[in-house]
């Protein structure tokens, strides 16, 4: 992902900052403005990779799937672009609009990101946290050693490799918003409007502010959260359930999926035999919407604002 100098530059800010500090020690000439790259208006915010492992962009409207034509290990999509983890390298790439037009923006990470216009991505051992400036390869380091991260349209967060406490990167700080309580076992997610957690037990908790937070559910597996709300899937079941904004009130709307995605717009789910992707309308249910893709099984969705 980053260059050589960006990694001494990562190392160096965990050393003097300690664990997600700024990095005030990244290059100064690196420009981290928002991303803006246009996608047509009839796209829908989601992508999935085929039986051939080739990404796919949904255009509602427009004829249905869109093959982009690169073989991918994992799709992420949302306001900075669409990209991709390429299968040999585990490079992360950005698709240029074209079907078969992709550039290579950064090399392997242990984890990515996508949080209102901004690319983030996790050091391969975790060793710093990066944002990515818009330009071939050009990354800037804004913090230190994390064990995860997860972002949305709320900010970014972030872990302590100890496992305990939690961060949020918001206008170019970090601020701690919890400790081993709700670091130890759970696992984040961040909407538009708040940041979730799913602790080893399977309760939901939203942060408040400060350094609390609520609980709003229990018997939870994983989260799925986005624009369109918060999803979460029962332990007990695998049904999906939307959170209605009052602790402990969730309406189940489907039955038990391989896998989950949100949007800015909808909810998307992958059949738990892989052979369809469906969309959620409130009123109207589930409709399938992968009819014309390639083979008879859908590998991977994503979903973003």
């Amino acid at each position: 992902m980053p260059t050589r100098r960006t990694m001494l530059t990562a190392a160096l800010a965990a050393a003097v900052g300690g664990p997600l500090a700024a990095a005030s020690t990244a290059s100064a000439s690196v420009s981290v403005a928002p991303i803006s790259v246009s996608l047509s208006p009839y796209v829908e915010t989601v992508a999935v990779l085929d039986a051939c492992d080739m990404v796919n962009l949904y255009n509602y409207g427009q004829g249905g799937w869109t093959n982009l034509e690169l073989t991918a290990r994992a799709v992420y999509i949302g306001a900075p672009g669409v990209f991709a983890i390429l299968p040999d390298s585990n490079d992360i790439a950005i698709y240029n609009g074209t079907p078969g037009s992709w550039t290579t923006i950064g090399g392997p990470g242990a984890q990515f990101a996508i949080g209102g216009s901004y690319l983030y991505g996790l050091g391969p051992s975790g060793n710093y946290v990066a944002v990515w400036n818009g330009l071939s390869s050009g990354w800037a380091v804004i913090g230190g050693a994390a064990s995860a991260i997860a972002a949305g349209g709320y900010g970014l967060v972030a872990k302590n490799p100890a496992g305990n406490a939690v961060y949020r990167y918001v206008g170019g700080s970090w601020t701690q918003i919890g400790d081993s309580s709700i670091a130890t076992g759970s696992t984040f997610s961040v909407s538009d409007s708040g940041i979730y957690a799913v602790t080893a037990a399977g309760v939901v908790e939203q942060w408040a502010g400060g350094m609390s937070w609520t609980v709003i559910g229990s018997g939870v597996q994983t989260l799925h959260v986005g624009g369109d709300g918060v999803y979460g899937v029962q332990s007990s079941t695998g049904d999906i359930a939307q959170y209605n904004g009052t602790p402990g009130y969730w309406t189940i709307i489907g039955g038990p999926g391989s896998d989950f995605a949100v949007s800015d717009t909808a909810v998307y789910g992958l059949a738990p035999d892989l052979s369809y992707v469906a969309q959620y309308s409130p009123g109207n249910g589930w409709y399938v919407i992968s009819g014309g893709l390639t083979g008879s099984q859908v590998n991977a969705i994503a979903a973003g604002g």
